[in-house]
């Protein structure tokens, strides 16, 4: 009997390996093209000593970007290109220089961040469009007597106007003027005097302070130390011809900046600076106080510099005799005679003050201290 075998040729059988899945890699790519986590690593800096400010943020794919600083004017300061920057954290210095290699004049400064990519998409960082131009309340305002401090706090980054006037009466002292502060403590040294030094506001009854602040925008940097120059010096003589940004769309409608749309903040904002004479020959106590009689010419004249600024923001002249309304004229020039008639107040030591205020509400003030002798 026949009998067979059979036998598989078949190879035998390996066992299978587990391959593992391909690595999966985010895409950073992916996405509309953004910038985010804009940052600066010092909020203020003084590049006249020669101090520089890191600006930093983040592309989600490769793209060319352009950093353009501006002033508080809305005027272009400096632009920093880029190369093609990568996705990720990227870094520009800002040295605190000009488009002329000048340093910039103390104050605020804020930046527009503008970036396309391969496919041409662009996309703006600019940050008055969402933020600043709040109106802030400084809070816990007070006066140290001992220190000469006056102190408060901020709930953000603002410009800030400090004054001291007397209730119902003249504004006596600008302490701050449109100077930027940072968020929480801030202190302010004064001498408790007038802006002309004659009257010691502090001693004077129903005296008082008056603050007003309005938000910088996002990620503004404050510059300082620059003695060589101000920022009116800057605008109007050093560099008076610059660019200017380009309007964009604001996101919760029309910002304004201490009674000033932001734009114009500044360039509209000249302080009134004059000088509050007497005539030459008026006779003097031995304490240099001038006795007064009858009917007396008082000079109001606008210092050169600001004369024709300030004539064009319009302004008028109010004068006060010890802190109480006297005269005004509703549309200033310069130089102005006042005539007071001394007749219509008692004899003896008396203050007389005028002040300065322009339509664009900045208020300069000065006093003189006279003897009436009638």
């Amino acid at each position: 009997m026949l009998v067979l075998t059979l036998v598989s040729c078949a190879a035998p059988r390996k066992a299978i390996e587990e391959v593992p899945p391909p690595e999966v890699k985010p895409d950073i790519e992916s996405g509309p093209f953004a910038i985010s986590d804009i940052a600066v690593d010092s909020r203020t800096f003084s590049p006249i000593n020669g101090e520089t400010v890191t600006i930093t943020y983040k592309l989600s794919r490769p793209g060319k970007a352009i950093i353009k600083i501006f002033d508080p004017d809305m005027y272009l300061v400096r632009d920093l290109p880029g190369e093609v920057d990568k996705p990720g954290l990227n870094r520009v210095i800002w040295d605190g220089r000009d488009l002329g290699g000048r340093v910039v004049p103390d104050g605020a400064y804020f930046f527009v961040i503008e970036a396309l990519d391969s496919e041409r998409s662009l996309v703006t960082y600019d940050p008055v469009t969402f933020s600043g131009g709040e109106s802030l309340v400084p809070v816990r305002l007070t006066y140290d007597q001992e220190t000469g401090v006056v102190r408060y706090q901020l709930a953000r980054d603002a410009w800030v106007k400090i004054r001291a006037g007397i209730s119902g009466g003249p504004l006596l002292k600008t302490i701050v003027n449109l100077a930027p502060r940072l968020a929480g403590e801030n202190e302010e040294v004064w001498d408790g005097k007038d802006d002309s030094g004659n009257v010691e506001i502090i001693y004077k009854r129903d005296w008082k302070l008056m603050a007003e602040a309005i938000s910088l925008p996002e990620n503004s940097i404050i510059a300082f130390g620059n003695e060589e120059h101000d920022y009116f010096e800057y605008i109007n003589v050093i560099a008076p011809d610059r660019p200017r940004k380009s309007n964009r769309s604001v996101a919760r409608g029309e910002k304004w900046l201490l009674g000033l749309p932001t734009d114009r903040l500044v360039r509209l904002g000249m302080r009134p600076r004059f000088s509050f004479e007497l005539p030459q020959d008026i006779v003097k106590t031995e304490a240099l106080v001038p006795i007064l009689s009858g009917q007396v010419p008082f000079a109001v004249v606008l210092d050169e510099e600001v004369k024709r600024y300030v004539t064009e923001q319009r302004y008028e002249i109010v004068f006060f005799v010890d802190f109480r309304f006297a005269g005004e004229v509703d549309e200033g020039y310069s130089p102005y005679t006042w005539i007071w008639d001394s007749r219509t107040t008692r004899n003896g030591e008396h203050i007389i003050t005028v002040n300065v205020a322009t339509l664009t509400g900045q208020v300069e003030s000065a006093s003189l201290k006279v003897m009436v002798n009638n």
